[in-house]
């Protein structure tokens, strides 16, 4: 209990005087990179202050919801800290949305700041976009912005070579901010923000079509990023790889800030490519990668893997989706990141709940993600009757504070229904995530609620069909559903994706799947597809209620629902 104790009291803090600690702690040491330019922790910490002064200058207060709506980029960083500094909140925009998208996000979050760059890697005009959205920004002065349709926004920051007249320029905020008679602001800012503040809205990623503005805090993203990188084993002298979007809570946690908390240089990548990736790892003897299994996968079957000196490469993070048993085995064995980690979290409660241990057996990292990290507390629930299940019985995912704020954030920003429906009475946050727990501790992740379904009175969970149907060896992915069946209620179907030159047939898959799974188990309809044919979050998770809908139609099953 000692040891918990000393953990929880260490990451009482908030992330913009974790910044300054680290700042102190390793002034030189180089914090970023970014398309060859490094930026050291000394100067990170100075142009965080300077953006943070600036939007205190144009009216930026605490509490307000701040968003940011860039591709990866340094300034994305700097923003993200001065934002915290300020007391602020921030929204993360995803730049893979379009209009309804963005609309919706930014009104629902009462967006007060809008931080944006002028278009995304060239070919996506997010200025006009956003000027689709709300052409009278035309009509007004920098600052004095009104819009019917977002009521309280005032201010769009735009940063890029294209300026519009009612927004201000990022700039000047940066010049604004040089000025050191704002330093006492930024001071009173600052000392006024508490560890138990929000400090993200994270949206969602919307795998069942519904958004929802996830509330987290200072408190609960400290103790998460702490026993995680207790577990990972970190050194200042580790080099990170930001592959994900920094509008996601695993690019904007789980590396880079995983990385700022533990004084770590991070390279990043404005998109995720693979080959880029890995020039980057032999240039910049990057020790930890992180990523979904897709991205993971990309990176086994892209041809330079052969030739890259991955010598550098110790560990990481692999989570967001089940990693196939033969994915995990070549994390290991071909890129050689040997201390590679398999993970299980929500953003909603601090970002990672679950991990493997560095020296766990491959088939524990393989099938399983891990056991509850020491901010956690985790049970296995009847979802009907709250009932806490044994050893091996599969039920719903609850998760709990060890210590308040340890891991549970403060629900859903203007959903109070959807909160307390979330967070029971006595502190316990319902997933939704469909798991079982081993006879070590060990949490074996089985779906989500809402995509288990029912066949002839059997509860079946897509995980476990698509572990098994990845055992084959010709199968790269699978994604099973249940559609509907006028006699049992739903059968399942698998949408399967083989490994490059293979080839199968629907009939093959299912004789492999009757010789070892319950046959109301087994898929009464198979489809092969492409891997860009799968429909992705902006975090790159399946988005399986648009397969169910394309499976519906395809197959004209619309009268067999119930």
């Amino acid at each position: 209990m000692l040891e918990m104790e000393n953990w929880y009291e260490f990451t009482n803090r908030t992330w913009g005087n974790l910044l300054d600690t680290i700042a102190e702690k390793y002034p030189e040491q180089v914090a970023l990179i970014f398309k060859g330019k490094q930026v050291t922790y000394r100067e990170f910490q100075h142009r965080v202050d300077r953006i943070a002064k600036g939007l205190i200058a144009f009216g930026v207060g605490k509490g307000e919801t701040v968003g940011i709506w860039m591709t990866n980029c340094l300034e994305w960083i700097y923003t993200q800290y001065a934002i915290y500094k300020v007391g602020a909140i921030m929204l993360p925009v995803y730049t893979r949305w379009r209009g309804t998208e963005v609309k919706y996000s930014l009104g629902q979050s009462d967006t007060s700041t809008l931080v944006m760059m002028d278009n995304f890697l060239g070919s996506i005009d997010a200025l006009e976009m956003f000027k689709g959205l709300c052409p009278e920004i035309s009509n007004y002065e920098p600052g004095e912005f009104h819009s019917e349709a977002f009521p309280n926004l005032r201010r769009v920051i735009i940063l890029g070579d294209r300026k519009c007249k009612g927004m201000i320029d990022f700039s000047e905020v940066m010049r604004i901010g040089d000025s050191e008679t704002l330093n006492n602001e930024l001071k009173k800012h600052q000392v006024s923000v508490d560890p138990f503040d929000v400090v993200n809205i994270m949206f969602t990623s919307g795998t069942t079509g519904f958004s929802k503005g996830g509330l987290s805090m200072h408190r609960n993203n400290m103790a998460c990023v702490h026993t995680v990188g207790k577990r990972m084993n970190l050194k200042s002298t580790d080099r990170f790889l930001l592959d994900f979007p920094l509008f996601s809570n695993f690019g904007c946690l789980f590396v880079a800030g995983l990385g700022i908390y533990h004084g770590i240089s991070i390279v990043i990548n404005e998109i995720f490519d693979p080959e880029q990736s890995f020039r980057a790892i032999e240039k910049y003897k990057i020790t930890h990668l992180f990523g979904t299994p897709s991205m993971f996968i990309m990176f086994l079957d892209h041809p330079k893997l052969k030739t890259a000196n991955l010598s550098s490469l110790r560990g990481g993070l692999v989570g967001g989706a089940p990693v196939p048993p033969w994915g995990m085995k070549g994390i290991i064995d071909d890129l050689g990141a040997k201390e590679m980690l398999n993970i299980y979290g929500l953003s909603e409660c601090g970002g990672t709940s679950t991990t493997t241990l560095i020296d766990d057996p491959l088939d524990v990292k393989c099938n399983t993600a891990g056991i509850p990290l020491p901010n956690v507390l985790l049970s296995i629930v009847n979802p009907e009757t709250g009932k806490e299940l044994g050893c091996g019985e599969v039920g719903e995912i609850w998760l709990k504070d060890v210590y308040p704020g340890s891991c549970v954030g403060k629900g859903y920003y203007k959903m109070p229904d959807e909160t307390s429906h979330t967070i029971t009475k006595d502190g316990w946050f319902r997933t939704g995530d469909i798991g079982k727990l081993d006879e070590r501790g060990y949490l074996r992740f089985e779906g989500r609620l809402k995509e288990m379904f029912c066949v002839g009175g059997f509860n079946v969970y897509p995980a476990e069909i698509e572990n098994f149907i990845s055992e084959h060896p010709k199968v790269r992915n699978a994604y099973v559903i249940g559609v509907p069946d006028r006699r049992l209620g739903e059968i399942p179907m698998a949408f399967i994706e083989l490994h490059e030159g293979e080839s199968l047939t629907e009939e093959e898959i299912i004789n492999f799947c009757k010789k070892r799974i319950a046959n109301f188990k087994v898929p009464k309809y198979i489809k092969f597809i492409h891997c860009e044919d799968v429909p992705l979050t902006g975090s790159g998770k399946v988005r399986k209620f648009i397969l169910r809908e394309q499976a519906i139609k395809e197959l004209r099953l619309e009268n067999n629902q119930h």
